[in-house]
């Protein structure tokens, strides 16, 4: 009679587990014992981890015109653009170019920033040169790979922003809202949601699962990213439901941060003091990830060296 191979059992994969830990490990780190010093330290990390990943917003109104105002409207932006067309040009291309190397600049700073501050969370520690030397290859790594995946994602969007304005160009030469046209735009509107809500999902992949990844095992982002699409297409019910929960628990945080907002008479807005402020959200935000991560297996665990043991990652290659 021949015997059924043994299988081996997959590992269990909680999303709310990590949950209980984060906060745990949260506590160990900001407060037993509270230590200003390492407190002030960390949050420049964290602060520095977070420079290129946006979070200021603005709010605006919304101006309800026929469509023959539409047209009118952006006939004479048109038609004053062509009137001053180098000035324009060159001033576009002035601000462009600022634009880029202030982004570039912030997109490395943030990628070495990241190891830095995910080495104090694991390390329980606040370190700034040592991880930032330790961290330079990964650090560049992820910078390069962070600056492919925005350029790719940013050509994307240009592209379909570009296919909207010239069909809406038509619209305004037509001066009547056709189905067709309506349709279009509206068409080419979800297409930037769609396109918004998939570069979201990947940079929600590298912040959470890359940057571990890469810490654990010492190599570049592209072995990282294989490494997290085999793991993703192992368990691909898990990391949905990690998305969900991902997502309730910003939800969650973002209230919370408000909460403190008003507290401090928005002082959490200022650039790293409002950081070092709300640093125990950012801490549990960047433990839930890592012991999310750490069900995988004991290859994955972050938090396996004893405290005050820093993990040293092995050499590239």
């Amino acid at each position: 009679m021949n015997e059924t191979p043994h299988q081996p059992k997959l590992p269990t994969i909680s999303v709310i587990d990590p949950i209980s830990k984060a906060i745990d490990r949260t506590s160990e780190v900001l407060f037993r014992p509270f230590d200003a010093g390492k407190w002030m330290v960390l949050g420049f990390c964290a602060w520095l981890a977070r420079l290129a990943d946006g979070g200021g917003g603005s709010s605006g109104q919304n101006y309800v015109n026929d469509s023959d105002d539409v047209g009118h409207d952006f006939r004479d932006a048109w038609e004053w653009v062509l009137d001053h067309l180098v000035p324009v040009l060159v001033i576009g291309s002035i601000v462009f170019v600022v634009i880029m190397v202030v982004w570039l600049l912030l997109l490395w700073l943030s990628s070495r920033g990241k190891f830095m501050f995910l080495d104090g969370v694991v390390n329980n520690r606040g370190a700034v040169v040592e991880p930032w030397h330790r961290h330079r290859e990964r650090g560049n790594s992820l910078f390069l790979f962070r600056l492919v995946f925005g350029l790719i994602g940013g050509f994307v969007i240009l592209g379909i922003v570009m296919v909207t304005l010239a069909t809406v160009w038509l619209w305004a030469e037509s001066q009547m809202a056709t189905p067709v046209l309506i349709l279009t735009v509206s068409a080419l509107v979800l297409a930037v949601i769609a396109v918004a809500i998939v570069l979201g999902l990947i940079g929600l992949a590298i912040e959470d699962f890359l940057v571990p990844l890469m810490y654990l095992r010492g190599y570049g982002a592209g072995a990282a990213w294989r490494e997290f699409s085999a793991l993703l297409s192992s368990r691909p019910g898990e990391f949905i439901l990690y998305v969900v929960i991902r997502l309730v628990v910003s939800f969650v945080l973002i209230l919370i941060a408000l909460t403190i907002c008003c507290a401090t008479c928005c002082i959490v807005l200022l650039p790293y003091i409002g950081t070092v402020i709300t640093l125990p959200l950012w801490v549990f935000k960047r433990c839930y990830s890592v012991y999310f991560l750490d069900q995988f297996g004991p290859d994955y665990a972050c938090f396996a060296p004893a405290q005050g043991e820093p993990i040293v990652a092995s050499p590239e290659g």
